[in-house]
């Protein structure tokens, strides 16, 4: 029962990503209520999916990771009028889906006991605040894209379907400061149940290495942009160095203990 919400969701999310790419290809494009719909269609199936595993292991924290990202991408679209984020939320969404269904969906193990809820609310915030940490990503390239058309002067494809420049860095700083106090929660609930559950999942030192540095980057993005009121190109570059970190960190933890039952 698993498998079948998410290839349904992976349905959906795949001709979401083609209504993105096709004005692109030169095709019209298609009516906002689409758009909307198909995204927003694939996350409901893919919210019963998500709503049967457990977060233990690399597949179901892809399947999440997906879920928000596609959840970001519609409220992007709905609140920001910003379509363009569906270029790469959505095949990136589709094809976290894809590979959280090779490596295989289980119920997977549950936590100790009276630390299940708040071991799966820590991941549930953690995976949030990644999934805004790689929306200021997609914002900043979008950003920089828009930019160097204007500056270019061509006023093609990039310049009429992208929105404003102001606009994609409202939506970066708005991902920014929604993402460091979600990741923060996520980090103390995981200190607080590693603490308080002590006989139960073990926690390895590559999770508190990556977690710990993931919150630090984020941090850092958000005193750029708060305290030092940076903004336009350099924020932009500033998301985009550490989204890029935390990847490069993430991989070379993966690298040196490889693994597909633990959260890295």
């Amino acid at each position: 029962m698993v498998l079948v919400p998410h290839l349904l969701a992976l349905g959906l999310y795949g001709l979401a990503t083609a209504l993105a790419l096709a004005p692109f290809a030169g095709l019209r494009p298609a009516p906002r209520a689409l758009t909307l719909g198909a995204p927003l269609s694939g996350a409901t199936a893919h919210v019963v999916g998500v709503a049967q595993l457990t977060p233990v292991g690399v597949a179901p924290v892809l399947s999440i990771l997906a879920l928000f990202l596609m959840l970001l991408q519609v409220m992007s679209e709905r609140v920001f009028r910003a379509s363009a984020v569906a270029l790469f939320t959505g095949p990136l969404a589709t094809g976290l889906v894809g590979l959280a269904l090779l490596i295989g969906l289980g119920p997977g193990a549950e936590p100790s006991g009276g630390g299940n809820a708040w071991f799966i609310l820590h991941v549930t915030l953690s995976v949030l605040g990644l999934a805004l940490l790689a929306l200021a990503f997609i914002t900043a390239a979008l950003y920089l894209l828009q930019f160097r058309e204007l500056k270019s002067k061509r006023f093609g494809q990039v310049f009429r379907l992208f929105p404003p420049l102001e606009r994609l860095d409202r939506l970066n700083h708005v991902a920014l400061v929604a993402g460091f106090p979600t990741l923060t929660l996520g980090v103390l609930l995981a200190l607080g149940y590693a603490v308080r559950y002590a006989g139960g999942m073990h926690v390895d030192p590559a999770q508190i290495v990556w977690g710990s540095f993931t919150w630090a980057v984020l941090g850092s993005a958000v005193w750029m942009r708060v305290v030092r009121h940076w903004a336009g190109r350099r924020a932009a570059f500033a998301s985009i160095a550490g989204f890029v970190a935390v990847v490069l960190v993430y991989l070379a933890l993966k690298l040196a203990e490889p693994g597909t039952q633990r959260f890295l």
